[in-house]
């Protein structure tokens, strides 16, 4: 599974909402008419299954590394940013319960979706930051993409499965869809990319672009142990391929189908 991004990234989203769910079913409830009480409570509820279904998102991106699985460093990237997202769509979306529409399907198909596609939008504007040469505007269109469609599947089991089964089942869902519409878009709108082969059989992909992609043995996008934290980078400027050795300083053009051996791993140049 670690080497199929799309499946991975689904994978880590369902059990991150999933396990999110369950966690925040901790939340105490609290029976208030208050509408600014309701908006308040359900934030908090959704700030907390989203921390870990972002933490669940950014974990798949160091299985399929190949980095050390759990980090502080990861810790610290995942849960203050899905916390932070999943409160503002949390309590967007008990808002739009508050609000008496006329159109009852509008609300629940359209209006509540959208809700957890902002929260889908942000997210993928942080995970710009543990996908190489994602870009803010695919990570954001396609994390308010897969949102949306989520919270399509969220309100769908809400009424079909009972309550925290319900629930768990569709932020499951809703982090499936954030993860599989960011690495869809990736890969739609990628010019080059690295293929990592680690071994027969086991191959990554890693996307080209101006910000160059890191190679080494500390928190770099391509891991290979016992080098030293970016020992080589690869970027793709104006049109060019260049592979620059930290050490020498050296920087060399490579072109489609040229090869890297740098450790035990093989990389791969292809571009468009």
């Amino acid at each position: 599974m670690r080497n199929n991004k799309h499946l991975l990234y689904s994978f880590c989203g369902f059990v991150g909402g999933a396990g999110g769910a369950l966690l925040a079913e901790i939340v105490p409830l609290k029976s208030t008419s208050s509408a600014v009480g309701l908006v308040l409570h359900t934030g908090l509820w959704s700030a907390t299954f989203t921390a870990v279904l972002t933490f669940g998102l950014f974990s798949a991106g160091q299985i399929y590394n190949r980095h050390p699985w759990l980090s502080p460093a990861i810790l610290r990237k995942a849960l203050p940013v899905g916390a932070i997202a999943g409160a503002i769509a949390g309590a967007a979306a008990q808002a739009v319960y508050t609000i008496q529409m006329q159109s009852v399907i509008a609300g629940e198909l359209l209006f509540k979706p959208a809700c957890w596609g902002l929260m889908g939008g942000l997210l993928g504007w942080r995970l710009v930051s543990a996908i190489p040469n994602l870009g803010l505007g695919r990570g954001v269109t396609g994390g308010a993409i897969g949102g949306f469609l989520g919270g399509l599947a969220f309100v769908a089991t809400g009424i079909f499965l009972p309550e925290t089964l319900g629930r768990m089942v569709g932020v499951g869902l809703l982090g499936a869809a954030l993860g599989l519409a960011i690495v869809t878009i990736e890969a739609i709108f990628r010019e080059a990319y690295l293929e990592v082969v680690w071994a027969p059989k086991e191959v990554t992909y890693v996307t080209l672009g101006s910000r160059p992609v890191f190679i080494g043995g500390g928190d770099d996008h391509v891991y290979v142990r016992g080098l030293s934290q970016n020992a080589a980078s690869v970027a793709l400027d104006q049109g060019k391929i260049y592979y620059t050795d930290k050490a020498t300083g050296k920087r060399t053009e490579l072109k489609n189908g040229s090869k890297l051996h740098i450790g035990s791993v093989m990389i791969l140049i292809k571009a468009k």
